[in-house]
């Protein structure tokens, strides 16, 4: 038996108002893939966080009540959740965090929140800042200090400081996160808060709490204003940076300078140990650790020294933000690199839908990629979504990511790199659209780990603008076709510098030329995304997940020769329809449907 997913989505494009064209796939048909044991990484959670129907508890605020929490858990209960996210006041704060007296507080309403939990039979997951610490009523009106204890007023010497060695901390600002009374301090991650941190994880487990989801580990600054703004440069970051590096810290943000080149990369690996660090915290303790990040795979990665090919190998679950605003490519394409970038471990799809139809696109990419389900907004939760993760449960267990011979390489010292002109960027997503809009299967492989992790199983890859490739990973590239789009592959080396000679691949031709194995022939919707995976049994069977706000065209399916397919037909809320034949033609008719496919 083999498991294949496959989501499809409406983008909304213009002319979307006629039926969209259809297109075949061009496939060379191969046999069904063997089977693939899990990936050791997804062997460190335990089962229950792979499939979270998740339900946003929401603040719990100093002042709430037992009979208070009471009532919020009641309603997860009966909205069928078997887990709730509980933020700690609206955001990570001085007062219940850090401060000591706040947090014992908070604790015994912790407690009393996972004993009613757990009678519930309800996992929780405690919302917490990676190194971010807001205070309330820090500043008056005329934005001078109150004396509320705050973070760099107590400790100082924790905060992140700019290349000019300026404090990162916003005060008296009116946006989007923060009130015009608050401090919002960013925090070094060699510092004394990591020991603070650590330690309030023990107190969380002792309180009874299952996992942690840590948000904004961030090194900001330049993404508001400028340049200058880069972090960090205190003490604890300098050492560390001149004792991985052997440089000193950079006097500015010159691409130019080996020094800021470097700093650019470290960055990256400060939060990533500082999240592994974490996580190992966490799991010492019996805690499920995930970790949000808004950067995933665009060129906010680079600007706040987290990009999830390097985070996403610290060991923690992970949750990628996404606001698609009705671009529903950028959506899905976020969602699969989120999957691909950390290793088949658990993934909670964070989206911030603003109509029913959105809420029902955004369960749809999020089943595509993972096995949770997490309705954050404010609007009506999509009918039976949490019963339909349950009919389609087998199947959310079994697959596993399938390529049919092509990786997309994504490359972190690439778009560090390119940072100012995003031109690496640009043909990722470029690459990304084409093969998502052909209904290619492929897998993302981040480029810096190749020599690592080698290309077994490949036979193309696609390198968007990779101007930047060692000698090792050229070694490894070399092993394959491969189709280089926009910028000449390999025309320098890791250190930025010019080859006299690029490096030598083997060109497959361009972009629309590439090909992919699949058992059968896809014909699809152009607007369509499709993701397909593997069963972890090496049957012949296969999964398409699909969406469309318009609710019209087609999926067929077309067996090789001599022999027939076998496609089951699930929709939220709907009955099971089977059919079979050499040609399965499949109306889309729902927002979301889900299509079994096996040979028969």
């Amino acid at each position: 038996m083999f498991l294949v997913l496959a989501f499809l989505c409406s983008v909304g494009v213009a002319g979307c108002d006629e039926e969209p064209d259809q297109i075949v796939t061009p496939v060379d048909l191969s046999p069904w893939p063997a089977a693939r044991e899990l990936h050791p990484a997804a062997r460190e959670f335990p089962d229950w966080a792979f499939s979270l129907h998740l339900w946003p508890f929401d603040i719990l605020s100093p002042g709430m009540t037992e009979a208070e929490i009471d009532e919020r858990l009641d309603l997860a209960a009966d909205a069928q959740a078997n887990a709730v996210i509980v933020y700690i006041e609206e955001e990570h704060m001085f007062g219940t965090f850090v401060d000591d007296a706040g947090f014992a507080g908070v604790r015994l309403q912790i407690e009393h929140l996972t004993v009613r939990a757990g009678e519930l039979g309800l996992r929780t997951i405690v919302y917490v800042n990676g190194l971010e610490v807001m205070t309330r009523g820090a500043y008056d009106s005329r934005c001078g200090s109150t004396g509320v204890p705050t973070m760099a007023g107590e400790h100082p010497d924790w905060v992140q400081l700019d290349l000019d060695g300026e404090p990162i901390v916003y005060a008296c600002q009116d946006s989007d996160w923060l009130l015009p009374d608050w401090e919002d301090a960013w925090i070094s991650p060699y510092s004394g808060y990591r020991d603070l941190f650590r330690g309030r994880i023990a107190e969380l487990a002792e309180a009874g709490v299952d996992g942690i989801y840590i948000d904004a580990t961030f090194l900001p600054g330049y993404q508001a204003e400028g340049p200058h703004r880069w972090g960090s440069t205190d003490p604890g970051f300098t050492e560390a940076f001149r004792a991985a590096t052997g440089f000193d810290m950079p006097a500015e943000a010159d691409l130019g300078s080996p020094e800021f080149r470097a700093f650019l990369a470290f960055r990256h690996q400060a939060v990533a140990d500082y999240l592994a660090d974490l996580g190992d915290a966490a799991r010492a303790a019996g805690l499920v650790p995930f970790w949000e990040s808004s950067t995933n795979d665009t060129t906010e990665g680079t600007l706040l020294g987290n990009d999830t090919a390097v985070t996403g190998r610290a060991g923690l679950g992970f949750s990628p933000e996404v606001e698609a605003e009705g671009d529903w490519f950028a959506a899905f394409r976020m969602g699969k690199a989120a999957r691909e970038l950390n290793l088949e471990r658990p993934m909670i799809y964070l989206g911030w839908p603003e109509t029913s139809n959105a809420a029902m696109i955004e369960l749809a990419i999020a089943l595509a990629h993972s096995g949770t389900y997490y309705p954050t907004a404010d609007i009506p939760v999509p009918p039976d979504a949490f019963e339909f993760m349950e009919e389609i449960g087998s199947i959310l267990d079994r697959r596993i990511p399938y390529s049919g011979g092509l990786a997309l390489v994504y490359s972190t010292r690439n778009q560090d790199l390119t940072y100012n002109d995003e031109r690496f960027f640009a043909a990722w997503e470029e690459a990304a659209y084409q093969l998502l809009m052909r209904h290619l299967p492929f897998r993302i492989v981040p480029l810096e780990y190749v020599p690592e992790d080698g290309l077994d199983g490949f036979s193309t890859a696609v390198l968007p603008c990779l101007e930047s490739i060692s000698d090792e990973e050229g070694a490894v590239l070399a092993g394959v076709h491969v189709v280089s789009t926009v910028c000449e592959a390999g025309v320098r080396d890791e250190d930025w510098s010019e080859r006299s000679t690029p490096l030598r691949l083997e060109d497959a031709g361009g972009l629309d030329q590439v090909r992919a194995a699949l058992p059968f022939g896809l014909e699809a919707p152009v607007e369509t995304l499709i993701e397909l995976y593997g069963d972890r049994e090496g049957e012949h069977r296969m999964y398409l997940f699909a969406v469309s706000p318009l609710r019209s065209g087609r999926v067929v399916l077309t067996a090789a020769e001599g022999s027939s397919l076998t496609v089951r037909a699930y929709s939220p809320g709907r009955e099971t329809t089977e059919q079979t034949g050499e040609t399965v033609t499949v109306p889309i008719s729902t927002v979301f449907v889900v299509l079994e496919v096996s040979e028969s």
